[in-house]
């Protein structure tokens, strides 16, 4: 299996836009080819990454978590949105029952589900290829702070990481402003059944638990920008070879 390529979907096709739905399937394209569903023990390392990464996060965060008003935003941050969505189960519900998807979903919320497959996706693969990297490039036995960041800087994807960081913003605003809505919230309930019904209760329950850890903060902005902020001083940090770039944060 070559080695993995981070490159973002096109969103455009023969100069027009591409829809909502073959979107969607240009991301599940992207996400087959990924080297750790063909090779399990590049997978384990994959995986080892990535728990790395989320006890980092949980750190970083750490003051979120522990605020009653954004905890459950937090948490379903560090779980869902990080890695959390099951690629798998989303690409095949995608491939199988997208058509019913448009039917059934406000294109809206169909969007926001759109979000969230690309953020997963391109998460993926800046995780494959910093996997590369620690163990195939700098043959590491584990992962501690240094390896981590010079394999971050090794990776050279500062464009992908700031789109990563967008669609975190993206996905979280977008979330946030659809609960709020009483008209897109109520047809996103009442397609609850149906949907189930219909192959789509991955999809629909991951759009659910956002829907109801947006809904008790009044709005997502503050902590929303309070995430990403921390999250891009961190990656500058990184860059600019601070010995300690976690260390303001934990």
């Amino acid at each position: 299996m070559e080695r993995a390529r981070i490159t973002l979907v096109a969103q455009e096709r023969d100069g027009r836009a591409l829809s909502t739905a073959e979107f969607m399937r240009a991301e599940i394209a992207s996400f087959r080819n990924w080297r750790c569903h063909h090779e399990p023990d590049f997978n384990a390392r994959f995986v080892q990454l990535q728990l790395w990464q989320v006890d980092r996060l949980k750190a970083t965060h750490r003051r979120l978590l522990e605020d009653e008003r954004y905890r459950a935003a937090t948490e379903f941050f560090l779980s869902d949105m990080y890695g959390g969505l099951d690629l798998n189960e989303l690409a095949n519900e995608v491939e199988r029952a997208l058509p019913l998807a448009s039917k059934l979903l406000p294109d809206s919320v169909l969007r926001t589900s759109g979000i969230a497959l690309e953020l997963n996706s391109l998460t993926g693969a800046l995780d494959q290829r910093m996997t590369e990297i620690l163990f195939e490039e700098m043959r590491v036995d584990h992962i501690d702070s240094a390896s981590y960041c010079e394999a971050y800087r090794l990776c050279s994807a500062s464009s992908a990481r700031e789109r990563q960081l967008d669609l975190v913003a993206e996905l979280g605003l977008g979330l946030d402003r659809y609960v709020r809505s009483r008209v897109i919230y109520a047809t996103f309930k009442m397609s609850s059944r149906p949907a189930h019904m219909a192959g789509l209760g991955g999809l629909y329950d991951f759009l659910g638990r956002g829907f109801e850890v947006m809904r008790p903060m009044g709005s997502a902005s503050e902590f929303i920008r309070t995430f990403a902020g921390v999250e891009r001083s961190i990656m500058q940090a990184i860059l600019d070879r601070d010995p300690e770039p976690f260390a303001a944060h934990s």
